[in-house]
């Protein structure tokens, strides 16, 4: 982070000054989902944005980075707090200001967070090239300066990277049997260039929709040797076109013909570990759910527990393909003349 870089980290992640530690926090992890590069892979606006976001984060959440940033306009890891005070606090204290500075009006009588023009004019540069006498080498003077004789950079705390999320989309059968995932996720790198990261993890037999995968330090990186965040991956399982799975549980619909409802029938149907015969009682009705018990998913998360797969039944009326099919359909009105509305007139 250059020293000119004069960014306004509270308005980036839309917090007030005030705000306090948990307040940046919050604020940066709902910002940093939506512009993730894992989110929105490719939009280089996005990964900007993302850049920006944590470069605010990186130094409000750092109790040592915000004092100095709230009193120069700036930040930069080479500063010395004890000269960020000074300078914050205008000429009064300031270790680089008045008499016998090299530097003199650094500090002055600005405040926090104005900048001062350096007067080389009065300075003594004969001897700037050696390693002792009164100037020093130009490394030592701005040292002095900008890093304090690099206290600042060793008392600075580390901070523990963010956690991040992904949204992972499983196939159905996947979900179900478990299988080894892979994903790719864009971390930043040198120059902030996004590179490439892949990453593998299992899906366990009978993860359910919307479950969180834990992945151990695999979210943003810490500051200053800090620890890492978790990558949390979030399971979207896909469709299938017979089966609707509702956490453990298989629902499916199954057409049956009317003299099947009527007389009951002996049906094979399938299931996810494959086909088996369903019991039709007589006189099932359309909408009329029947349970096999234990066909349905292993759980993931209660070893020795399977759920059940819910048949929901559905009667289709065949086309009448002749004559000889009508009047059937025609002798049955006549022997079982029942008017299935007789109630609604009751309830009107």
């Amino acid at each position: 982070m250059a020293a000119t870089d004069k960014k306004d980290y509270y308005a980036i992640l839309g917090v007030k000054k005030t705000a306090t530690a948990d307040d940046v926090r919050k604020a940066f992890r709902k910002l940093a989902r939506k512009y993730h590069p894992d989110v929105n892979p490719g939009d280089k606006k996005s990964e900007e944005k993302f850049k920006e976001l944590s470069e605010a984060n990186e130094v409000l959440s750092d109790p040592k980075k915000r004092k100095i940033y709230d009193q120069l306009g700036f930040y930069s890891d080479n500063i010395d707090p004890k000269a960020a005070e000074a300078y914050g606090q205008g000429g009064a204290g300031n270790p680089y200001a008045g008499a016998g500075n090299p530097f003199g009006g650094f500090g002055g009588a600005q405040g926090a967070g104005q900048h001062a023009d350096f007067d080389f004019r009065d300075f003594d540069f004969s001897n700037a090239q050696q390693t002792g006498g009164r100037g020093g080498n130009f490394r030592d003077i701005f040292s002095s300066i900008f890093s304090g004789g690099g206290r600042g950079a060793q008392e600075a705390a580390s901070t523990a990277g963010t956690d991040s999320e992904y949204t992972a989309n499983v196939p159905f059968w996947d979900a179900i049997r478990g299988a080894e995932m892979k994903l790719t996720l864009q971390r930043p790198g040198a120059m902030g260039r996004m590179t490439p990261e892949p990453v593998s993890f299992r899906i366990k037999p009978g993860t359910r929709d919307g479950q969180r995968i834990r992945l151990a330090g695999k979210g943003s990186a810490g500051v200053r040797g800090g620890p890492p965040g978790d990558l949390y991956i979030i399971v979207r399982i896909g469709e299938h076109p017979v089966f609707r799975r509702d956490a453990d549980d298989i629902h499916m619909t199954l057409p049956i013909l009317p003299w099947e409802a009527a007389l009951g029938a002996k049906i094979e149907v399938p299931t996810i570990d494959g086909r088996t015969v369903l019991r039709i009682p007589p006189g099932t009705q359309t909408g009329q759910k029947l349970r096999m018990r234990e066909k349905g998913v292993p759980s993931a998360t209660r070893p020795g527990v399977t759920g059940d797969q819910i048949v929901e039944i559905r009667i289709v009326i065949p086309e009448i393909p002749n004559v000889e099919a009508r009047e059937l359909w025609q002798k049955l009105e006549k022997l079982q003349p029942e008017d299935p509305r007789k109630e609604l007139w009751s309830k009107v």
